[in-house]
């Protein structure tokens, strides 16, 4: 039996919604929460005093921008003091190793080995200077300051600020016993606890176990205009295979 050409297109638009439907026909419920791809509370390797802050709470900053500074006028003036020993032993070297047979091997051999040495001084000065200064350790923006100027700092210790990236994920949370079920790729229809609007992102990462204290399993997915430490919940899509 042959059907009009009218009907058969309406079975296909039919028989196609169908199997694009059950392409996605498990929706599973998830709760997350977003936080900053890279959130760290800085610190610094020496102890001083804080004489220069150079950002606020809300700076948005770039890796390597000089958040703040320690007291280091003392440093600065050996380093100086250092490095031009450097230059004079390291010209001296150079000039007497150029003129031959003008020294012996022995006197040319301790200029080599006071150049070196100057070198080494010189590098391990900076390398203690730049524990007194601050430097951004990524992209991002200051979330908290907890230092005012004139505070002492511990090394390694004080809590200076807390920087989080301007790159943002969520951390969804499902049952266990749709963890064969939900794979990388599939979406995350979501709205933020209190909002209407939905949003959609793509699953990037699923973690390989349960936690012990609630059985769920957790996701990742990159978002975009969502502020860290907000939260809400939404259904993953699973394609079926």
């Amino acid at each position: 039996m042959r059907f009009p050409v009218s009907v058969s297109k309406k079975f296909f638009a039919i028989w196609f919604l169908f199997c694009a439907y059950n392409a996605y026909s498990e929706n599973i419920y998830a709760i997350f929460n977003a936080q900053a791809i890279k959130d760290s509370n800085l610190s610094l390797g020496n102890s001083g005093i804080v004489t220069q802050i150079f950002v606020d709470v809300g700076s948005v900053v770039k890796k390597d921008d000089t958040l703040l500074e320690l007291f280091h006028q003392d440093q600065l003036a050996q380093i100086e003091s250092i490095r031009q020993q450097y230059v004079f032993n390291k010209k001296q070297y150079e000039r007497y190793k150029k003129s031959g047979g003008a020294v012996d091997k022995n006197t040319l051999e301790k200029y080599y080995a006071d150049y070196k040495r100057s070198e080494s001084d010189l590098a391990y000065q900076e390398a203690l200077l730049s524990k007194s200064i601050l430097k951004a350790p990524f992209d991002g923006v200051i979330a908290y300051k907890y230092v005012e100027l004139g505070d002492g700092v511990t090394a390694n210790n004080t809590e200076l600020f807390r920087l989080i990236s301007n790159k943002v994920k969520i951390v969804l949370e499902f049952d266990f016993k749709y963890i064969n079920q939900v794979k990388v790729g599939d979406t995350f229809e979501f709205s933020i606890d209190g909002a209407n609007s939905k949003q959609i992102a793509t699953i990037d990462k699923i973690y390989p176990t349960a936690s012990e204290s609630n059985r769920k399993v957790k996701a990742e997915a990159f978002v975009e205009d969502i502020i860290p430490g907000t939260f809400g919940d939404g259904y993953i899509k699973t394609q079926q295979e």
